[in-house]
This record gives C-alpha cells, structure tokens and sequence, in this order.
C-alpha cells in the first residue's frame, strides 16, 4: 500500500481508497465532505450514489459508478472486493480487499458501536483481517463519548429551554450525519428548518427507506435552525438565538456557542481501540486525525502499527 499522488492506493491493484483527483479507479468510503472531483470509475455503495447524485450531480455525471451491495464479493482485475456496514452516515461502507497474499480491510470512518450506534445509518459491522486500514479522526483518549441517548435528551433540553426564552435555537451539525440524526429524534416533536444541503440529504435517506419526519427548507416556518458548519449565522437574519453545536471536538470546547454537546457519528477512541482488537489484525495502519496516539495504543508484540501522513511511502508485506 502507498500514499499516492491520487490518494491511498493498493500497490499492485491500482484502486485508489482514498482517491482525491480523478484516478482511474476508486473507492468511495461515504458522501460525506465527497471531492468535487470523482475517480473516473468509483466503487460505491447504492446510498452513497443517491448521496452524491443530491450533493454534487455534476461530479457524479463524470464517472462511472460500480455500484455494491453490502455482502456481495465481486471481481476488479485480480482483486475480490466486498463491501460492508461501516455505521457512520447512511450507505458508508468499508470493503475488503482479497487477492493472491492479500486480506486487507480499508475500515475508513467507522461510526459508533452499542449505546452510541446511529439512528440513520447501517450498523457497523465488526471484520476480521489480517491487515487493517481505518481512519483516527478521535484517535486520542480523551475523545470517549457518552451514550447517544444521553446527548440527545440534553439537546432536547436545550431546544426546550430556548424555546420558553423566545429564543430561536439554532443547532450546528454536518449536514450529512449528524443533521438526520437531529431530525431522526426531534422531528416527531418540533418542526425543523433545515439548510439546503442537509434538507436534501434527508430526501434521500427517506427515499431509502429512513423514517424521518417534521423537517423543512430553512425558509419556511418551523421551531428549531438546523445549519452545517459553513453558515455564516448573520446572513440568516435571525433575531434571537442560542447556538448548539454538534461535534466530538466538544470534548475540547468550542467558541461561540451556548451550549455544545460531543454528538458524532464517527467511533470514539475507545470504540475505534475495540474494534481495531475484534479485527485480530497484524497490521494496523491508523490514518488522519490522531492516527499516531491511535498507533501507539494498538501496538503490541506481534502487532505492527503505523500511523499514515501525507506522502508516506508504504512498502508492508502482503500489500
């Protein structure tokens, strides 16, 4: 495996599981923060097509998809692929990759497991490799999070709290993720008003068959603001408001908001630490975030770790 121009690549296969640019061939772990490029042929999930095909219709018109189904082995070349739950937004997947020498799992984002699973997504599905490729976005060990109920009721008493101050509340969260999330539990009680991006995200997992209800564009009448990151909340012209945002980095505090909640819809720490142990790999290669704190904690006697940086060069055996 090596870090290439295009991304993480398998060496010797040419598929690309990171793929940034247009590489001939890539995998596509999810739709979330998706490139406005797309390999020119992308293994990915039927959600994630559905995804893209709202989030980024000119991008997705460039390439050939090569849709999968959870479970179902198909054949690149001399490669085996099959794809599976990863439980981080609705479609996300990891894939194993099988050849002649080779069993490697590209993990990706994994999302929460138990009391923190989502309530939109595919469950997670635990693998075994004997090589595993995953992603440490909270690979650090301050970065454990409470139980998903436990933060959905605090965000509920802060809807409720704004709303009997006359203040509108205003609540900030990936688009993709952690918007549905918001809509999944509170919509059966409040109407939401939702930003562009996350209302058609919800068109589509609804679509797909997830019940989601009591959600709005941001320009109709509702209860409750729901805006990813990016907004610039005075454009929004609201006349009073309080702020609650939505992100593992909680744990660090966030400036400018009223309250802040560590509500993800990746694997905390400890999950990831959980899950790299269930896998029995030999080979853990931790990638972004805090991959080298996630590194340290998985290596062990008969257990190589290594955490990937930008343009490192990756020569393992059996890769």
């Amino acid at each position: 495996m090596e870090r290439a121009a295009n991304g993480l690549r398998v060496r010797g296969h040419g598929l690309y599981l990171e793929p940034r640019g247009r590489p001939p061939l890539g995998f596509l772990a999810h739709a979330r923060g998706a490139p406005p490029v797309l390999p020119e042929r992308m293994v990915v999930t039927g959600p994630t097509s559905k995804l893209l095909e709202a989030a980024l219709p000119r991008a997705l018109r460039r390439t050939a998809t090569l849709p999968a189904v959870y479970g179902q082995t198909f054949a690149l070349g001399s490669l085996r692929l099959t794809l599976h739950p990863a439980g981080h937004v609705l479609g996300s997947a990891q894939v194993r990759c099988e050849a002649q020498g080779l069993d490697l799992v590209y993990a990706g984002d994994i999302g929460g497991a138990g009391a923190r699973a989502s309530l939109t997504a595919e469950t997670l599905e635990q693998l075994t490799c004997t090589t595993l490729a995953i992603r440490a976005v909270y690979g650090h060990p301050r970065y454990v999070f409470p139980p998903r109920a436990l933060l959905l009721e605090r965000l509920q008493d802060f809807v409720e709290r704004a709303l009997r101050d006359g203040k509108t509340p205003v609540i900030v969260g990936a688009a993709l993720g952690e918007a549905q999330e918001v809509v999944r539990h509170l919509g059966g009680r409040r109407t939401l008003r939702l930003h562009p991006t996350a209302f058609r995200a919800c068109e589509v997992y609804t679509a797909q068959g997830c019940e989601l209800k009591g959600f709005v564009r941001l320009d109709d009448e509702g209860d409750v603001v729901v805006v990813p990151p990016t907004v610039r909340l005075a454009r929004l012209k609201l006349r009073a408001y309080r702020i609650c945002v939505l992100s593992g980095r909680a744990v660090d505090g966030i400036a400018g908001a009223d309250e802040a909640l560590p509500l993800a819809d990746h694997a905390g720490y400890d999950e990831l630490l959980g899950y790299i142990r269930a896998t029995g790999a030999r080979r853990v290669l931790t990638i972004g975030g805090h991959a080298e704190d996630l590194a340290q904690a998985v290596r062990a006697p008969g257990i190589e770790a290594l955490a990937i940086r930008e343009q490192h060069q990756l020569a393992l055996p059996g890769l």
